[in-house]
């Protein structure tokens, strides 16, 4: 090895005397980028790379607990893998259709959303202690083609959805209903408020992002993209809006008047995706320009950038315990060569706190009777009897469409919301 670096720097040397003094100076600048090309090489083979799924990853995600990674894939697979040394494929779940296009989870880890080409919503079971931790719980049939956005709900009682039909669906789980908001134009990406009490939305080949109330009326509008909005997140604090766009640029935005407040230009190509933290401490955007971008939300400043060189990164995440990012990312040249790769933030490990395991529950509702009068009617061709005396003291409401009784007594009813 140390003779053949000898003969290629003999090599080397004698180009250089051949040429007149600009071509030399051509051949430095030469020199030196494929020095920085080399170490950049040399970087992306530093950082851990996984390639399991046979097409381009299109979504991926940690588990609330950071204990799992989990990506969905054009092949039409999910694949959940252990986040620790050994990165074991313990499940591969074929339940879509055409490409999965997003993944979500409920706040507790209990539940894992997934929805794709084929429009349909699949709610699994998210188990940790299980060898096969995954199970399908229920599938809902909302989007009538691909759905690009899942999301649940803050409280854990509500499952949201945004496809290409141009509907965003709001599946409410307490009382399994499916209550659907149409709008003109398929949705490219959508978030809601934590407060659930309105929704935002981004159409395909917009710049405009729209806030909605929960009846799907129009409450603002943000602008200044100049180019498709790729994703929508809320900060935790519920304060402000991130948006990140064809346009090349992250965006963050005041919810209360819809004014953007800073805006993040790092990226030289479409920034694909956006990820905050459980905490909403740190962003992290990846971009078709093969570049990931760290940034501290408070100070508004970028505290870290990876070059994965000779890759377009499709999708982003960053660890609930903000130690590491996922980018999936693949080479155009090598079509086989599709993945993500494994990047260390060197920030202070942060704690995953998790909610109690939210369960499902029916509302109970125990009715007390009204008292009213009963006129007793005896009906007798065109004449008619009232008998005032005849009066009952008590006697209960009509149950709604959505009630049940279970129970009845002289006292009291009791009805289950179904």
């Amino acid at each position: 090895m140390r003779y053949e670096l000898q003969l290629v720097m003999k090599q080397i040397w004698y180009n250089f005397r051949l040429f007149d003094s600009s071509m030399r100076l051509f051949y430095l600048f030469f020199l030196f980028f494929m020095l920085l090309q080399s170490r950049a090489y040399a970087q992306n083979m530093n950082w851990e790379y996984e390639a399991n799924h046979q097409d381009d990853i299109t979504t991926i995600v940690f588990s609330p607990d950071a204990k799992y990674i989990i990506t969905g894939s054009w092949d039409e697979s999910i694949i959940i893998q252990k986040n620790d040394s050994t990165r074991e494929i313990i499940q591969q779940i074929h339940k879509n259709r055409g490409a999965v296009k997003s993944i979500a989870f409920s706040r507790d880890g209990y539940h894992m959303l997934t929805g794709g080409q084929d429009g349909k919503l699949n709610v699994f079971e998210f188990d940790g202690l299980k060898s096969k931790p995954v199970s399908l719980d229920t599938t809902y049939d909302v989007n009538a083609c691909q759905i690009n956005q899942l999301l649940y709900g803050p409280s854990m009682r509500s499952i949201y959805s945004a496809g290409d039909d141009g509907r965003f669906i709001v599946i409410d789980l307490i009382r399994d209903r499916i209550i659907p908001i149409k709008t003109t134009r398929p949705i490219s990406a959508a978030a809601i408020a934590i407060d659930q009490m309105s929704y935002f939305i981004a159409h395909e080949n917009k710049t405009e992002i729209q806030q909605l109330d929960v009846m799907g009326r129009k409450i603002r509008s943000f602008n200044g993209h100049q180019d498709q909005i790729t994703d929508i997140e809320v900060s935790v604090d519920r304060k402000h809006l991130i948006t990140s766009s064809k346009d090349k640029t992250v965006r963050l935005w005041n919810i209360k008047t819809g004014k953007q407040i800073h805006q993040f230009q790092d990226h030289s190509w479409t920034v694909t995706d956006i990820s905050c933290d459980p905490m909403g401490l740190y962003l992290v955007s990846g971009s078709l320009d093969g570049t990931v971008q760290l940034y501290d939300l408070k100070n508004k400043k970028q505290l870290q950038s990876y070059h994965l060189t000779g890759y377009k990164v499709n999708a982003i995440s960053i660890s609930p315990d903000c130690t590491s990012i996922l980018a999936a990312a693949h080479q155009e040249e090598d079509n086989k060569k599709s993945g993500y790769f494994i990047l260390p933030t060197n920030l202070s490990y942060h704690p995953v706190l998790l909610p109690e395991k939210h369960i499902l529950q029916k509302k109970i509702k125990i009715i007390e009777p009204k008292p009213f009068n009963i006129k007793s009617k005896i009906n007798m061709g065109r004449n008619t009897i009232h008998d005032e005396n005849n009066t009952a003291d008590k006697a209960f409401s009509k149950p709604k469409p959505n009630e049940k009784v279970i129970k009845r007594t002289d006292q009291i009813e009791i009805r289950i919301e179904e």
